[in-house]
This record gives structure tokens, sequence and C-alpha cells, in this order.
């Protein structure tokens, strides 16, 4: 990221952070993570020491990663636990350099986005093309925009010409569908606009599931709508987009550490420990990995409680949920059923902090209702308002999907992303509505300045709670 959108960044953190200390609740305000002598703060300041020595992150695939696992496995190992890596590979996507989008007639006239509103999509292909733009099924002439079907299907493209560039817009069907029909109908490149609807204009993200031939770029609905009436004039018809990146497959590796009896009912912990390319990942998610790896180092220091519980640091959660999706499809049926509870923790220390639970089956076991249950009451004891999901909000998914999607109960601590709190939000938790829970998420500002310290002593605690008091599961409870 370039220094001066680095320094929007920290303004966006400091603004935030002193916009909610002036409207958290005393509850908040009073209960900073004094309930034990030892921070997981200390892990986050680690992990972001090393972000800092390899290239300003800590991606699957790279040495960030590879010594963040060390470190990791290394603290685990002093505790005293039997630490293994589960190695595996992944396909590799970087951009080698931010897009280009040129519109209009090259010269002072021409229109080029920011690229604040522009993003490359996942999987996109390399390319430098200047084509002649042509819109695809839009239906941009409604007052107020619909739910789009744009490039859903062949016929979108009847009379598409070959070699030009399709002008998209996101909708119904996945990006994957509509680039697919791109490429079949000979676009050079495809630029998918936001659909316009409520909450759907900004900057957006996206993966395609396998890789593209052709560039494939994302731009807000405003930098669509300029393109689109470009596109009508035959003089200001062409465009130049330029997308440069690197594929491959790459390895990397989860951290695995047990404690209690083998082969009995399971409780599995985990975090992600890898960071997006743009930036270190303090937030996102040095903050749960130090909030997993600082519960296991307290426990360790306990006698081995009746529950077996197997903590896991994943790899390319970022990349797809990879690491433990492969952790999952590579255990045998009898010991993937080992597993009653799966408890999982990404970004739990947003600077605008929510306390989110997520749930999936948390009906399904008895160690699902019962750690349920503790939880709430932990957080009542302390006035800590929390939110529970039994689905999660559009945009966000962790390694509790894959568990989720083996069905197996699952329950996830979170304090927000990107998105803007609302007001509601805003009354329970504290903090400044109309502004993101995590205004750094994803980027290169999301170094230990982007942590709230205090709520992820909370979660910390509030997990390593949950995890002393686990119920023995029986071998009926699933």
């Amino acid at each position: 990221m370039s220094p001066p959108v680095l320094s929007a960044c920290r303004t966006a953190i400091a603004t935030v952070l002193v916009l909610a200390g002036t409207t958290a609740s005393r509850a908040d305000a009073a209960l900073a993570s004094t309930s034990v002598d030892v921070d997981p703060y200390r892990h986050v300041k680690a992990l972001q020491d090393i972000a800092a020595a390899h290239k300003g992150n800590r991606a699957a695939g790279t040495p960030g990663y590879d010594r963040s696992a060390e470190y990791v496995a290394d603290q685990l190992r002093g505790a005293g636990y039997a630490v293994r890596f589960e190695e595996f590979t992944f396909p590799f996507f970087e951009e080698g350099s931010p897009p280009v989008l040129v519109s209009e007639p090259e010269g002072s006239n021409a229109f080029s986005p920011s690229r604040e509103t522009m993003r490359t999509l996942m999987n996109s292909g390399s390319g430098d093309v200047t084509a002649t733009l042509q819109p695809v099924d839009l239906g941009l002439a409604e007052e107020a925009l619909q739910t789009s079907t744009s490039a859903c299907e062949s016929e979108d493209f009847a009379g598409f010409a070959p070699g030009h560039i399709a002008l998209v817009r996101r909708g119904t069907c996945p990006f994957q569908t509509k680039v697919e029909q791109a490429q079949a109908a000979g676009a050079a490149g495809v630029i998918i606009m936001n659909q316009g609807t409520e909450g759907q204009a900004g900057v957006f993200g996206g993966r395609l599931a396998t890789l593209a031939s052709i560039p494939v770029l994302g731009v807000t609905t405003e930098v669509g709508r300029r393109l689109a009436d470009a596109a009508r004039d035959p003089v200001r018809s062409k465009a130049r987009l330029k997308i440069e990146v690197e594929t491959g497959i790459r390895s990397t590796r989860n951290v695995i550490a047990e404690r209690g009896e083998a082969g009995g009912p399971l409780t599995m912990v985990g975090a992600h420990l890898d960071s997006v390319s743009q930036g270190p990942g303090m937030n996102d998610n040095a903050s749960g990995s130090a909030a997993v790896l600082e519960a296991a180092l307290r426990l360790a220091g306990e006698p081995a409680p009746p529950a077996s519980i197997r903590f896991a640091f994943w790899g390319a959660e970022e990349r797809g949920l990879v690491g433990s999706r492969h952790h999952l499809d590579t255990l045998p049926d009898e010991e993937r059923r080992r597993v009653h509870l799966y408890i999982n923790l990404d970004m739990v220390g947003s600077p605008n902090f929510g306390r989110f639970v997520q749930l999936t089956h948390p009906d399904k076991t008895a160690q699902a209702a019962s750690t349920l249950q503790a939880l709430r009451d932990y957080f009542g004891a302390r006035s800590l308002p929390i939110e529970e999901r039994t689905s999660y909000q559009r945009g966000f998914g962790s390694d509790d999907a894959a568990f989720a999607a083996k069905d197996i109960p699952t329950i996830g601590l979170f304090t927000g992303a990107g998105n803007a709190k609302n007001g509601a939000h805003a009354e329970r938790f504290g903090g400044q509505a109309g502004q993101p829970f995590d205004p750094c998420y994803h980027e290169a500002c999301d170094t230990p300045l982007n942590v709230n310290r205090q709520v992820l002593g909370q979660m910390t605690d509030a997990l390593t709670h949950i995890l002393g008091r686990l119920a023995p599961a029986t071998p009926s409870d699933r």
C-alpha cells in the first residue's frame, strides 16, 4: 500500500479508537483483561515482528507464514504440548502490481478510476488488453436498480463481439459463471460492476473457482455506470485493462497440538494463522491466533481436563479455507466422528468492536449446547453484551464453515470486519455507528495499532473459561 493510503488508514484507526472510547459502556471501560497476568497481545506483537521482517505480510506459502507457524509451535512445545505440522499444497495467486483501467481517449480527458474503487478478482488471469467495452444485460435503466442476472446465461452474450471487454453486473449467479460465459463468447477481459442495490455499491472482493484465462476486475457501481456511458459513444468506447498476477502451486502447513486422552470424543479449537498478502494481518487474524495460543498456554499449567481438546492454527484460510478443509478431508471417518464441537476465533480484536457469537447446529450435541450456555453465562456475569447469530452475515466466512459443511456443530467468536457498525450495535457495544468495525480489514494498516487490546483480552478470557470447564463428551453425544 502506498504511504498516502497507509496514512489514511492510520487516521481511520485513531478516529475509531477515540470515538469508541467516548461511547463505550462502563462495563467495557472497566473490564480490561485483568483476570490473569498474561496478555495475549504479546503474541500479536511477536507476529507483527515476524511480518515486518518478511516483506510486511504472513501470507500462506511465504517465509512470513512459515516463521509464524514456527513461533506458535515453539510456544506450544515450551508449554509441554506434542506439536505436529500438517503439510498440504494450495493454488497460489498473487498480484504482481495494482490493476490498471483507463477508459475514454488517451490524454487529459482519460478516465482512470482510483485504486480504492477497483479490485482484481482472485484467480483472474493476466493480460494487458486495449479493446472496446461492451455492456452485457446490465439493466441500468431502472431508477431503483433491481437484482441483476447479467451474464448468467449464454443468451446474454448474443451479439457479443469476440475481442471486446465485457462489462457485466454483479448479481444472482456466481462470478465463475459470468466469467465462463464471457470466455466462451470470446471476451478479451471482464469488468464486473457492483450490483447497485442496497449495500452493494462499493468496491468488493471476489474469488473465481478456477483460474481464468483473461483479466477479471471488480469495480464500484459508480465506476461501472461511467464505463457503461462511455461504451455508448464510439469515440469513448475503448478501454485499457491490465492485470498482472502470479499463479502456481505452493506448500504450507497447519499447526496442530492436542491434550487429553487419545481416541475419545474431541473438542477442536482453531484460528487461521495466515494473513492476506496486502498486510501483516494483526486483527485478521493474529488476534484469533493469539487468543487460541494463549488459552492453550494457560491450560497447560492446569491438570489435564476430562475432555480432549485439539488446538489448530490453520494455513491458507485466506486462499479459501484450504487448511481446515484439508484437515477434515484427510481425516478417516471414524476420526472425524470424534469431533463433537469446533470453536473458531477469527478477528477478535476489532477496534470498533462488537461481540458476536456465530453458531451452526448449536443443539446438535450436548457439548455444543453446554458450551454455548457457559459462554452466555460468562459474558452475562460480567455485563458484557453479546449477539448470537445462527448464520453468517453477507461477506464473512471462516474455518468454522468447513466444519459446519461436515455437519459438526460450531461456535465462532468474532468482533467485526470491514462493514460499518449500525446504530443498534453502537448502542449495544459502544463505539461509532457508521464506521467500520475494522477500518483496516485486509489492508497494510492492519498492525497492532488496529487491535483493541481490551476486547482481545475479553475473548481470550472467555475462551479459556469455557475450555477449562468442558465436560467429557460421551460417544453417544453425536
